[in-house]
């Protein structure tokens, strides 16, 4: 055996050490690399700190160039052109206006959307106001809430709050009727007089009930169970659907508004950047639901109708040729 064999066969396996397990928190252990590529970056960032102090102290206060001239500083920090180029006016225009259709298209489909969901309300037969709210009770379904009759008055589905009448309560009908004895006043009013109840009294014997009628009985009233139970099914199915629809109804509305407030941005935008010298008169104000004047109605469709009042703008009369 060679001695290069021999030396193969016992040499030692060196393994490199790990983190200890008490450390492992701190990630695995650095090796000797790892250490000299964090030293390089850490001398090399030195020395170019260092670099620089040296330029700003050799600096010549009096120094001067022409291209100084175009150069600016913003807050005391260099500002240096990336050499962009603004865009013409008439492509700034242009790109204006296909937003703007892209919005007025998008509105106009959402539109659609709430009328479709308009329409499913209207159908359904539990829409009901406050004043209402007992005979809901009594039919078994729930009365609107204030917040889902805001949403109704808004959308249009129902009338508003001070445009419905309210309901006067009727008296209930009396007729009086004048007799001579009570057999009389029986007689006319349809009910049974003493002399007609001699044929058949109750003697308060237990009335003999067969297995046939026993078994109808019971055959009854399961079917009236089934019937309630499916009847109460219904009417939660109804409710879940008024609630989605209610919820559906009042996002799209938002988003409406949102979307009418962008395209009169977009309209304003696009008149500013024409021809013509103009004068602002009013800027942007915000509006309370309370305040009367706005926009010819369109944010009659959201639950908070008046946002801000857009800006005013006042054009010079030029003549045109």
């Amino acid at each position: 055996m060679t001695s290069s064999l021999r030396n193969s066969l016992h040499r030692r396996n060196h393994k490199e050490r790990s983190q200890l397990a008490n450390r492992a928190k701190y990630g695995i252990l650095e090796k000797h690399k790892d250490y000299v590529l964090r030293a390089r970056d850490y001398h090399s960032k030195q020395d170019r700190l260092n670099r620089l102090r040296q330029k700003a102290a050799d600096r010549n206060k009096d120094e001067f160039y022409f291209a100084m001239n175009k150069e600016r500083t913003a807050e005391g920090v260099h500002a240096k052109d990336r050499g962009n180029v603004a865009i013409p006016m008439d492509m700034v225009k242009l790109l204006k206006t296909q937003d703007e259709g892209y919005i007025r298209t998008m509105r106009a489909v959402g539109l659609k959307k709430i009328d479709r969901i308009k329409r499913q309300l209207t159908d359904l037969a539990n829409l009901m106001s406050s004043a209402d709210a007992d005979e809901a009770l009594e039919d078994g379904e729930e009365p609107l809430v204030d917040t889902e009759l805001e949403i109704l008055r808004v959308a249009g589905v129902i009338a508003p709050q001070t445009q419905r009448k309210q309901k006067r309560s009727r008296p209930t009908p009396r007729h009086i009727l004048f007799a001579e004895d009570d057999a009389d006043g029986s007689k006319e009013l349809g009910t049974v007089g003493p002399a007609e109840l001699q044929g058949d009294v109750n003697l308060g014997w237990k009335p003999t009930e067969t297995a046939k009628s026993r078994r109808r009985r019971k055959t009854k009233s399961t079917t009236e169970d089934m019937d309630n139970t499916l009847d109460e099914e219904r009417k939660l199915a109804s409710i879940q659907n008024r609630r989605r629809l209610l919820k559906e109804l009042a996002a799209r509305l938002t988003r409406d508004t949102q979307l009418s407030y962008t395209l009169r941005e977009l309209e304003m935008q696009r008149l500013l950047v024409g021809k013509g010298g103009r004068k602002k008169v009013q800027g942007a104000e915000e509006v309370h639901a309370e305040g009367g004047d706005s926009d010819e109605g369109e944010e009659k469709r959201s639950s908070n109708p008046m946002t801000y009042k857009p800006r005013v703008y006042k054009w010079r009369v030029e003549r045109k040729r």
